[in-house]
């Protein structure tokens, strides 16, 4: 069985499969740009990678058709997961890492991904070459870029080849069921840049030029930090001066964050560095003391948290009994998940593990439930304990969510302290 072909299973499982686990693994998502994925072309999609399993799943979910994926080598070694990872329609890619041996491997792997082009599927690599949940972006490696290179040798004389950047911004990179904006960027045509500069630069040249492209497009799909040693400090200026603004959507904070992020790059670039120096220090001063105290940067953005405080805590109230029948019914769920997660010494995997229990056990769950209810109730509550129980396990994680931001909006409406001190901070900010 080839990558690319059709497979009536992989359809099932793809409609049947991934909606599910986006609608349970996201309170939210938004997809922007779907208009720049090119009709008349071969498409490789760039996308950046912060969330392990769970990007390529909300990829997927975007594209709404099947595609093909390009993972690490190393989880094909064995045969059996290697058929398992072609009917998923995945093709292996080595890592310098992995050896310059195996590197020489990708010379096949490039001509497998020109089939799968040929055979008219997207590709979707994630050019870092590994994950990390950061605002920023790795320097991008040069498998993409050969991908599309070689494909257009093959069938640019037929239709054009494209590169596709793609961003994916979190709301909150290890919280279950975060928001998350996907983003289709302007098509590179890699077909038309060849023929521009043909004969002009150096295919090594070439290759340099598209990186650069591509990585000046991407980072302008995501909320992007540059990756300095001031990171840490302007993304918490970043979140405090977007929390001011209260944004309405996930794909509004993603706006507002750009922009926060765009002025605070250049009074950097503009103010005398040591003013520059001691902003940064306050705002690394106030992360610590903020996190110390448990406050979220959303609750500094209360105009009148106390009241904003007292809402919240009676919706909490009311919301109690279904939450206390949530927690209780789908105990095996979230318990499991929460022993595994705090094993794991990368967090970045914190939501593939969710994602895979609550898969497992809440279908289950609900199942042995609803069978109960059957047994003991009387027909209509019967019917209506199953039905609650479907939305149980979101619930669970967004009243958590919920619970959690109440509590913070008391601390910071309480703390006058570093009221004071943000106001300062964002008057030096302006």
């Amino acid at each position: 069985m080839q990558v690319y072909d059709k497979n009536f299973g992989y359809t099932l499982l793809r409609t049947f499969w991934v909606n599910p686990i986006i609608k349970l693994s996201l309170r939210r998502l938004v997809v922007r740009g779907q208009e720049n994925l090119p009709k008349d072309g071969a498409i490789v999609i760039g996308c950046n990678h912060t969330s392990a399993l769970l990007d390529p799943l909300v990829i997927l979910r975007t594209m709404n058709r099947a595609t093909v994926f390009m993972a690490r080598a190393d989880i094909f070694r064995k045969p059996f997961l290697q058929k398992i990872f072609t009917f998923l329609k995945m093709l292996p890619i080595f890592r310098i890492r992995d050896g310059y041996a195996a590197v020489k491997q990708n010379e096949e792997i490039i001509s497998k991904c020109g089939d799968v082009l040929q055979h008219g599927y997207p590709l979707a690599l994630f050019p870092e070459a590994t994950h990390r949940p950061k605002h920023s972006l790795l320097p991008l490696s040069k498998g993409i870029f050969h991908i599309a290179l070689e494909a257009n040798k093959r069938i640019g004389h037929e239709r054009p080849v494209y590169i596709v950047p793609m961003g994916l911004e979190y709301g909150r990179y290890f919280r279950y069921r975060s928001t998350v904006v996907a983003t289709y960027g302007e098509a590179i045509n890699v077909t038309e840049f060849v023929k521009q500069h043909e004969g002009e630069v150096t295919p090594a040249r070439l290759l340099a030029m598209l990186r650069e492209e591509l990585a000046t497009r991407m980072s302008k799909l995501i909320a992007y930090v540059p990756d300095t040693e001031d990171y840490d400090a302007q993304w918490e200026l970043t979140e405090l001066c977007t929390a001011q603004c209260k944004p309405l959507s996930p794909a509004e904070r993603l706006t507002l964050n750009q922009t926060a992020i765009k002025h605070l790059v250049e009074k950097k670039a503009s103010a005398p560095a040591e003013d520059t120096a001691e902003l940064y220090a306050e705002a690394t001063k106030f992360k610590k003391e903020r996190r110390l105290h448990g406050i979220e940067p959303s609750s500094t953005g209360h105009k009148y948290p106390l009241i904003a405080s007292i809402g919240n805590t009676i919706a909490l109230l009311c919301a109690l009994p279904y939450y206390l029948f949530c927690a209780i019914t789908m105990l095996p769920s979230w318990l499991v998940s929460h022993i595994i997660v705090s094993k794991l010494k990368d967090k970045a995997f914190n939501n593939t593990a969710r994602l895979g229990v609550n898969l497992a056990l809440v279908p289950l769950l609900i199942l042995i439930w609803g069978i109960v209810a059957f047994c003991t109730l009387p027909l209509i509550p019967a019917i209506l304990g199953t039905l609650l129980l479907v939305p149980a396990v979101a619930f669970f994680y967004d009243y958590n969510a919920f619970a959690r931001h109440t509590l913070s909006d008391w601390k910071w409406a309480t703390n006058k302290k570093m009221q004071h001190q943000l106001a300062k901070i964002l008057k030096r900010c302006k």
